[in-house]
């Protein structure tokens, strides 16, 4: 079973990567300048400790993947043929509480005792790039997965065994936003509309407003908090 979710997990990481790379180089580059949402700089911190902390928590990322899918490898997974509506319905269902509870997790690290100890890491980009979406303190990155893993084991709990595709839909949709939503970038096509949107909702998170848009992969539930702006 293993071996099942190393080939996808796989290819999304390299997905991600190559995605990451563009999205780091349309941020500087001149022929995307009207696509930037702020000409703020992204980060002043010096490039090499910014790379340094980068390529540090990309490896611990790999690190807590690795080891929390084989935590959850005795019994929320399964294998064989999908029943065709149930991984669109577990998706569906897992991201949302994800979501949810990432809201919940992302208000407690904005109290003022607590944001300097972790959450300030990452709020040093005023004007986030892709490469900010890396840019945390490891236990937030760890508490981040975690979150993640723990909604998958949950949802198995109840539900039965997830399969393997579901949660490789999961993990891509979590990681692929996380990097769209700090790109910086907006495209202004409308089948862009719903990144466009996150990610100009994270730039003013980023920027001004600490008290709105605390979601990480829908509006949802700052809209039902009444944090959206």
């Amino acid at each position: 079973m293993l071996v099942d979710l190393a080939i996808p997990i796989t290819a999304i990481m390299a997905l991600d990567a190559v995605l990451l790379t563009f999205l780091a180089w349309a941020y500087h580059a001149k022929s995307f300048a009207e696509n930037r949402i702020s000409p703020m700089p992204p980060l002043k911190v010096p490039r090499d400790k910014r790379v340094l902390h980068i390529v540090g928590n990309s490896t611990l990322s790999l690190v807590f993947v690795v080891g929390m899918i084989a935590a959850l490898y005795g019994f929320a997974f399964r294998t064989g043929s999908p029943t065709w509506w149930r991984v669109p319905v577990d998706v569906v269902a897992i991201v949302m509480m994800y979501d949810f509870l990432y809201y919940g997790l992302h208000r407690l690290l904005h109290v003022r005792k607590l944001m300097p100890l972790v959450h300030a890491v990452h709020h040093r980009a005023r004007n986030p790039s892709a490469l900010e979406s890396f840019y945390l303190h490891p236990v937030e990155l760890f508490a981040g997965l975690a979150l993640l893993h723990l909604c998958v084991g949950l949802f198995a709990l109840v539900a039965g065994p997830v399969h393997v595709y579901t949660y490789a839909i999961v993990f891509l949709i979590h990681s692929t936003l996380n990097i769209l939503v700090h790109s910086g970038l907006v495209f202004g096509r409308w089948y862009l509309f719903p990144i466009d949107l996150l990610a100009r909702k994270h730039s003013v998170h980023h920027k001004d407003d600490f008290a709105r848009n605390y979601a990480s992969l829908t509006p949802i539930p700052d809209w039902v908090f009444g944090t959206s702006g």
